[in-house]
């Protein structure tokens, strides 16, 4: 099925929708800065311009909201997001405001594919979760083919995310949130020869998402110490 049919079917964003992308950005990171003390390290290894994948760890519903936020402040991104978020007015308009790409899990989307590579090719940046669906218990799981596909396909360079807190913030199932100390970290974008295989390309940008989660929970625990000790000389002044 061409790539055409996909929007035909979700929609592409109206002119309302980049409108309310501004406002709805702004939001998104004043929340998670007030009520996660969000961290954000390496964010000018996003490039303002040129087509680029961004690949990120992925344990909560938070990520996509917080990922899209931030990287607003360098460009705006699409990302690709399941196709149930397009089944609530809600949801549906902020995933369209957000630049939702529509995919369908447990099976090969090839629409989903060939829309990533149409804008691709116009240059845009596409935001991915390459462990395809959230981690049920936090932790980095193994990475399905798809990423490793449209690198082949594009040729485009891949900036690692390491995403901390969310998990913690709301894990999947959880129906309230839960303060937690949020960091979003960026990698130096990766290239790839033409010649690389679709395992060295998911083993590189795995290796390279560990890191940048290991980069993040090193920031939140240095900023929980920092805090802890600010309210131990706070005691013993009193």
């Amino acid at each position: 099925m061409k790539a055409g049919q996909a929007w035909k079917e979700v929609g592409l964003p109206c002119w309302y929708h980049r409108l309310c992308r501004y406002p709805l950005a702004w939001i998104f990171r004043l929340f998670f800065r007030l009520y996660g003390r969000l961290q954000v390290v390496g964010l000018e290894n996003i490039p303002k311009t040129g087509a680029l994948l961004i690949a990120a760890n992925h344990a909560s519903d938070l990520d996509p909201p917080l990922g899209w936020a931030v990287i607003a402040q360098r460009r705006w991104i699409w990302g690709v997001a399941k196709i149930e978020l397009w089944n609530h007015p809600v949801t549906r308009f902020i995933t369209r405001t957000m630049h939702g790409i529509p995919v369908r899990r447990g099976k090969a989307d090839l629409r989903m594919f060939h829309l990533v590579l149409e804008l691709l090719e116009r240059g845009e940046a596409i935001g991915f979760f390459p462990e395809g669906s959230r981690s049920r218990d936090g932790n980095l799981q193994p990475a399905q083919p798809g990423l490793a596909l449209l690198v082949q396909k594009s040729g485009v360079p891949v900036v690692p995310v390491g995403v901390v807190g969310t998990f913690d913030m709301l894990p999947p199932g959880a129906k309230k949130l839960r303060r937690a100390r949020l960091a979003i970290c960026f990698g130096p974008p990766i290239h790839f020869s033409p010649d690389a295989s679709r395992e060295q390309i998911l083993e590189t940008v795995m290796t390279a998402i560990a890191q940048q989660i290991e980069v993040g929970k090193r920031q939140v625990s240095e900023k929980k110490r920092d805090f802890q000790g600010e309210q131990q000389d706070i005691r013993n002044g009193l």
